[in-house]
């Protein structure tokens, strides 16, 4: 067993297969810089108990090989990924942590040559130090103050936003149920949110597309970034009377933002493009 282990053919082919690690942690950075993942309810512990254990497999397979080539490169190439992964993912550790912890402890424990060890070093330190604070600064600018919580049925009951709405809570359920909100060709959905900033906030209408969520075993990659305002000018603490409706073959939003307002209705025949930068708070 011990020469099995030793020779190097096999070495040669575990650190081939360290790729299918890399791949996974790039398809997980990559999907969650186009969608936002929301985990499936109750699965929170089984996937990270399951992405832990696999972490922990490939940091010991790329232990065993890491004197060779193919490993060293991984070693060199998972902290600039990870660095991206923080950014698409700020402040969800779950997915964060691992992958980090396997980028460190590879980048200083694979056989690169010491040299490249300090200048990849010194540029990654200045990688992270720079570009988070860049990342924090970009959010202050674009998004500000601003805390937007989505309005419907599964609003924190716990929460400052719900007391505010607790009184209408039963209206807040019937207007953001998915029979009221989604189009009646099952291509957008309406959402409400309660908007809190430095001045006294409000109520914004959205519409955003529908049915281009990706359902997975453990989490949701939900859609981000295609988002249109129909209003921001609602009442915080007011549930706005809102549907769909068709006038001369397009397809609208109706809404009427309090009871002594008017119906007003704007199309949605054009959604504004994807919004790439999301991450950094530009909508």
């Amino acid at each position: 067993m011990k020469d099995f282990l030793s020779n190097v053919w096999v070495k040669r082919a575990v650190s081939v297969f360290n790729i299918a690690y890399f791949a996974v942690i790039f398809l997980l950075t990559y999907a969650t810089f186009l969608y936002d993942l929301e985990f499936a309810p109750g699965r929170e512990r089984s996937f990270f108990t399951v992405y832990v254990v696999a972490n922990v497999v490939f940091l010991g397979l790329m232990l065993f090989t890491r004197n060779e080539f193919v490993t060293k490169l991984l070693g060199v190439l998972m902290l600039p990924l990870v660095f991206f992964m923080i950014l698409f993912n700020m402040g969800d550790w779950i997915l964060i942590i691992p992958p980090f912890v396997v980028a460190i402890i590879m980048f200083f424990a694979a056989g690169t040559n010491e040299t490249v060890k300090v200048i990849m070093g010194t540029i990654y330190l200045l990688l992270y130090v720079l570009g988070i604070v860049a990342y924090f600064v970009l959010n202050i600018l674009f998004g500000g103050t601003t805390v937007e919580t989505v309005l419907n049925s599964d609003l924190d009951t716990g929460s400052s936003v719900y007391s505010m709405y607790r009184d209408n809570f039963q209206k807040l359920t019937e207007v953001t149920s998915d029979q009221n909100t989604i189009s009646p060709d099952g291509e957008y959905q309406i959402i409400l949110y309660d908007v809190k900033d430095n001045d006294k906030g409000g109520v914004k209408i959205c519409v955003v597309p529908y049915n281009q969520d990706i359902e997975l075993k453990f989490f949701t990659l939900k859609q981000k970034g295609i988002k249109k305002t129909i209003s921001n000018k609602g009442i915080r603490g007011t549930v706005p009377d809102v549907g769909w409706v068709e006038e001369d073959g397009i397809l609208k939003v109706q809404y009427r933002l309090s009871e002594a307002d008017d119906l007003r209705s704007t199309s949605v025949t054009t959604m504004p493009d994807k919004q790439y930068l999301q991450f950094i708070g530009i909508e």
